[in-house]
């Protein structure tokens, strides 16, 4: 068997590994509000917990799991809306993405 030393180059302990920068375009604030996430294809309205938002997008906590790319209405507890489609869903949270992005309320 061939021996292991060298050949894996430019290794770093995990520890020490990069881990990048936020690519996002829009920076995002943590908030903690209670809203609902409209599905109108699935002609539902659900509760859900907005964990953070930025003009872009917001990540919600939500009993739906949506495929990606439906399109939603969230709605804050001031009653603004905002149109989004969903982007991923992982750790029990939904990625959503606003159509018509704006200023973070």
């Amino acid at each position: 068997m061939f021996g292991l030393v060298g050949m894996f180059l430019n290794t770093m302990p995990l520890n020490d590994v990069y881990v990048g920068t936020d690519r996002r375009a829009h920076k995002r604030r943590t908030v903690d509000e209670r809203g609902q996430l409209v599905i109108p294809s699935e002609n539902c309205t659900l509760p859900c917990t907005i964990a953070n938002l930025s003009a872009g997008g917001a990540k919600v906590v939500c009993d739906a799991i949506p495929a990606s790319g439906t399109k939603v209405i969230l709605i804050f507890a001031n009653g603004n809306c905002s149109e989004a489609v969903t982007t991923r869903y992982a750790d029990g949270e939904l990625g959503l993405q606003f159509v018509a992005p704006s200023e973070p309320r």
